[in-house]
């Protein structure tokens, strides 16, 4: 994964003001994706004005790209804030923007409706809701009155800057690892054709295919090469091969690839650099029965432990023919 570049992030503060005690302030819709064209439109209180000179825009540019966005709320009881959502790459306005087809219709306290305007554009929101532990800002380890204008800027708190990109980091990372081997490529793994020989004998050795989705960037998997590990399984589950499903309308049981060694994008470029070796290859794809490979991404631990140790002893003598070295120990924390 790229690293994050503070000198372009804006943390801001949502729900702070006194009208938005009643979410009938402009940031009611910061967090959803819009209707009517898909992307994420962010207010940014007071008044919708981000100062993007400091992210190095010219006098004359209206916008600038690439921007993290990060927003926080005060947590209940304290003055303190949490990260609630971000956004990965976003557009950010000098002005708040009006569009009267976008459907952002607020009413003040007085009935009088009005648009929400913004200054914020993406086409990516991560809301963290409660999938994940909340980073929290002790503005009394900074300044207490660091949100008095309900945002600051990169570069203002460069100890609290380390500690947000960090956390932001470590949450792409783990969704990223959640959603590795999902239902949609599971899919296309069951109608792939096998990998040629060729394909099988080479794959360690090919370079990373990194692309950009809308969650950040992205190792693009070869489905072939997991469809022939599964048919060198022979469609029985690792962990234990009496585990049965149904099966499929190509008249194999259904059975799902898991990588083994994680198949994320850091994970992919250590060993790359490391070894020079690819991740995505036979050799670190294992058989799992549905059921197991939901436990391994997201059961708890104890269980969970125990069946990578398994999978990694029967693996390793392959893992090692591919030149992909790594011990038990090291894999166990690639999970944790």
């Amino acid at each position: 994964m790229n690293k994050l570049d503070v000198r372009k992030m804006v943390v801001v503060d949502l729900y702070a003001g006194s009208y938005n005690k009643e979410r009938i302030g402009h940031e009611l819709y910061n967090l959803d994706r819009n209707p009517v064209d898909g992307y994420f439109y962010g207010y940014c209180p007071p008044h919708d004005g981000i100062n993007i000179s400091v992210f190095g825009a010219n006098r004359t540019d209206e916008f600038v790209d690439d921007i993290l966005v990060v927003y926080v709320t005060k947590k209940k009881d304290s003055n303190n804030r949490e990260i609630i959502a971000f956004c990965l790459n976003a557009r950010v306005f000098r002005k708040g923007q009006f569009d009267d087809k976008l459907c952002r219709n607020v009413k003040d306290k007085d009935g009088e409706e009005s648009v929400a305007t913004y200054s914020i554009k993406s086409n990516n929101l991560e809301y963290l809701k409660n999938k994940y532990n909340k980073f929290e800002i002790n503005i009394n380890e900074y300044n207490n009155r660091m949100f008095r204008s309900q945002r600051f800027y990169g570069g203002k708190y460069p100890e609290l800057d380390k500690k947000i990109i960090a956390y932001i980091e470590s949450v792409i990372e783990n969704r990223e690892f959640l959603d590795n081997d999902n239902s949609d490529e599971q899919e296309e793994i069951q109608r792939s054709e096998p990998a040629t020989q060729t394909e099988i004998q080479y794959s360690p050795e090919k370079p990373l295919n990194i692309v950009d989705s809308n969650q950040g960037k992205i190792i693009a998997k070869n489905n072939r090469i997991s469809k022939s590990a599964l048919i060198e399984a022979k469609y029985t589950c690792v962990i234990n091969q009496s585990h049965k499903t149904f099966i499929t309308t190509n008249g194999t049981p259904y059975m799902e690839g898991h990588h083994l060694i994680p198949c994320t994008v850091s994970n992919s470029e250590l060993f790359m650099d490391k070894y020079h070796k690819n991740i995505d290859c036979v050799e670190n794809i294992v058989c799992l029965c549905p059921n197991c490979h939901r436990e391994v991404h997201c059961g708890e631990w104890n269980s969970k432990s125990q069946k990578i140790r398994k999978m990694f002893t029967k693996q390793k003598e392959k893992l090692v023919k591919a030149g992909l070295l790594i011990d038990e120990e090291e894999l166990l924390n690639l999970y944790k």
